[in-house]
């Protein structure tokens, strides 16, 4: 059974085909345009951890009781820095491994969010198929239901069984109407993804337009994720980063030296007892701290536990990452096998059933309990053939998210 699924007022939208799909939310997601502000937010840390420490200028002024005991008046300029040896550099890998790591988090968010938008197209053509056969179904019950209202009145038809088409009728009308309302529900929270909430309601999709599904080698797949998988590089540079903190951690430890480099100016001393002539002078001094502090080593052993950790969790994830791929081939394979058991001659034979008990009981030759009964036989096939193609949909999305694409 060919599927358009259209609402009244999107006849003449094209079909959207999930690489399309998938292309409007790289370019349109609201919530990955705030994740790639952290790139340049990375990269400003990492111009910002290149500054040098900023000199310091004083100035000072001195009156020795000048004007009772005219002893003068002293004027002084300083010049002061302090030389951090290490620091800097240090500071510097860092902001560049948490830049890479930033690279890499994006890379694995957008995987993940690849895969979300997947389900939710997938979810959205499922929603279509059983909606579109809910109201055929709909359709024909109430065709029905008329049908035997004016053979009621005519004597042709028992009161019993119009009263029956009618409670079926208005079943059908209930079970299309919450298809109705999955359907929008799915191609909402589809255009949400999207960015494009204003057309959730003229989305429309045909099978045609869904991917093909070839068969993937196990042992190619799992190379594959090995070298692609963000998530592993994000893990790798959590252990450069941890690395990286080591080395700051390190260089804090080392001494500051501050260098000062000062001018004074002195004026004539008068008094009498001690008279002196006005004279300048220079000054050239370093500050040594003692690092006493350096005795406490818990920082540089908790950084390096961090950094022990790192690699545990690097190799645990590489472990999850080949157990993902091997399940996701398993669920591939098994939902590829499902789907095509449900081949389209399965549909096709089940309508004709449907459509030839249908026009059987028109005429009087079947009964409504056969009828209904056929009907739900072609109802679980089409809902059966559905659920089908959704799985397959989001085990195939699962498996290429799991190598890394």
């Amino acid at each position: 059974m060919a599927l358009t699924c259209l609402s009244t007022t999107a006849v003449s939208a094209s079909p959207l085909s999930i690489d399309s799909c998938l292309n409007a939310v790289m370019h349109l997601n609201i919530s990955l345009a705030a994740e790639r502000l952290n790139i340049p937010i990375a990269r400003a840390e990492e111009r910002a951890a290149k500054v040098f420490n900023d000199p310091s200028l004083s100035f000072e002024y001195a009156n020795n009781d000048d004007h009772r005991m005219q002893m003068g008046q002293s004027y002084s300029v300083e010049l002061g820095y302090t030389w951090s040896p290490g620091k800097r550099g240090a500071r510097k890998d860092l902001a560049n491994s948490e830049r890479e790591l930033a690279e890499a988090l994006l890379d694995d968010y957008i995987r993940q969010l690849r895969l979300d938008a997947a389900t939710a197209y997938h979810e959205a053509v499922k929603a279509g198929e059983l909606y579109a056969v809910a109201k055929l179904i709909s359709s024909a019950m109430a065709d029905i239901a008329r049908g035997d209202s004016l053979g009621l009145a005519i004597g042709e038809v028992r009161e019993v069984d119009a009263m029956a088409s009618g409670v079926n009728a208005r079943m059908a009308a209930a079970d299309a109407a919450s298809a109705s309302t999955e359907y929008n529900n799915s191609r909402i929270a589809l255009a949400t993804m999207m960015g494009r909430l204003d057309d959730a309601r003229t989305l429309q999709f045909d099978e045609s337009a869904l991917r093909a599904y070839p068969d993937i080698d196990e042992h190619t797949a799992i190379t594959e994720a090995l070298e692609r998988r963000a998530d592993l590089r994000a893990a790798l540079k959590n252990i450069e980063v941890a690395k990286m903190q080591v080395k700051v951690d390190r260089a804090e430890r080392k001494m500051d030296f501050d260098l000062s480099l000062g001018y004074n100016y002195n004026t004539e001393v008068r008094n009498e007892i001690a008279p002196a002539p006005r004279f300048s002078g220079m000054t050239v001094g370093v500050a040594i701290p003692l690092k006493f502090s350096n005795s406490n080593k818990g920082a540089i052993t908790a950084a390096r536990l961090r950094q022990e950790q790192a690699t545990l969790e690097y190799e645990q994830a590489e472990a999850e990452v080949r157990a993902q791929v091997m399940s996701a081939i398993d669920a591939y394979r098994n939902a590829r096998a499902i789907y095509n058991s449900l081949d389209n001659s399965l549909i096709k034979t089940s309508q004709t059933i449907y459509d030839s008990y249908l026009s059987a009981y028109r005429h009087g030759d079947v009964s409504l309990v056969e009828l209904m009964e056929v009907s739900d036989n072609y109802s679980q096939v089409i809902t059966a053939r559905a659920e089908a193609r959704y799985n397959l949909g989001i085990a195939y999305a699962t498996l290429l998210a799991a190598i890394g694409h």
